[in-house]
């Protein structure tokens, strides 16, 4: 029923954790593929020291992880793809409760669990308002989540059917920043997430390694903004409005951080895909704030960050 997708690259710490999560599963109709994008340390190793008939191992030249989870979603044998990240790990009972959320949408395409972010001395629940009530079980719509939270979906607590994958597009290879939420936002256009709402799948933090740290490729941005265009393009006019929310605070703090760093030819592509996108207030700042030195937009930045 369910293909699980893990991509691999140097987690030689935490992959067999990862493994043992999904070998411990109570639900039985299920494959495991394990594609190791050129690892370079023992993880290659630690995977063959499982003796299982359910894990299906693939090793590859370094592609990034787009390709890795790409390669895994084209193995898949059953119509379910679920994906999990080499360092994270599932509730023993992850897949038993989204086969039963399925059976009770035969109709839904997108299913996920509640989450936790684990840290050395604390663990962080994914939680907002919009969310159904603890332990219940209830459709939610991605782009209002997204226009005041983060995203109701995550690499590791997803299930998703392979025909919407392969009709949506994959993930896009070359894409090295948030190129899961790239490949979400297209996959919930006119589809609503539906939403578990039980700790299931528990995602490690070892360092501070958020997005918001992270230098920001421009080619990355420009894929991003890209998608952005497209899909608002397809969203009914309630969506739009919390489109909206989402991609003019996103897109302005992203740029406010980065363009410094970009090159000229760079900053004038950004700038002109931001155009197509931005509204109001967020329009007018960043026709702004194009025109003046980065050392004074930064502080700026700092304040809309609050």
């Amino acid at each position: 029923m369910i293909s699980v997708v893990i991509p691999l690259y140097n987690k030689e710490r935490f992959i067999t954790e990862t493994i043992q999560s999904v070998l411990n599963q109570t639900f039985a109709d299920f494959e495991l593929i394990l594609i190791n994008d050129g690892s370079t340390d023992t993880s290659e190793a630690v995977v063959k020291t499982f003796n299982d008939h359910r894990i299906r191992y693939m090793s590859i030249a370094n592609s990034g992880v787009s390709v890795a989870r790409n390669t895994g979603i084209e193995l898949a044998k059953f119509p379910w793809i679920a994906f999990l990240d080499s360092d994270d790990w599932w509730a023993p009972n992850f897949l038993s409760e989204v086969a039963t959320a399925i059976n009770n949408n035969l109709s839904k395409n997108i299913f996920a669990t509640g989450r936790s972010r684990v840290f050395k001395s604390d663990i962080e629940r994914y939680k907002n308002e919009f969310l159904p009530k603890d332990g219940e079980t209830s459709p939610v719509n991605y782009f209002r989540i997204i226009s005041k939270y983060l995203p109701p979906i995550n690499s590791s607590n997803v299930v998703i059917k392979k025909e919407l994958l392969m009709e949506r597009g994959l993930f896009r290879k070359g894409q090295k920043q948030h190129e899961d939420h790239d490949l979400w936002m297209r996959l919930c256009v006119k589809n609503e997430v539906i939403f578990i709402n039980k700790p299931l799948s528990f995602y490690r933090k070892t360092e501070i390694d958020t997005a918001s740290n992270t230098y920001y490729q421009a080619s990355d941005f420009l894929t991003y903004l890209t998608t952005l265009t497209e899909v608002e393009n397809k969203l009914n006019e309630e969506e739009k409005a919390y489109f909206e929310g989402y991609t003019n605070k996103f897109i302005a703090l992203t740029y406010i951080k980065n363009y410094g760093l970009y090159s000229k030819e760079e900053d004038g592509k950004v700038y002109s895909k931001m155009k197509q996108i931005l509204k109001g207030k967020y329009l007018i700042l960043i026709k702004a704030l194009w025109l003046l030195p980065y050392k004074k937009t930064y502080p700026i930045f700092k304040f809309l960050q609050r």
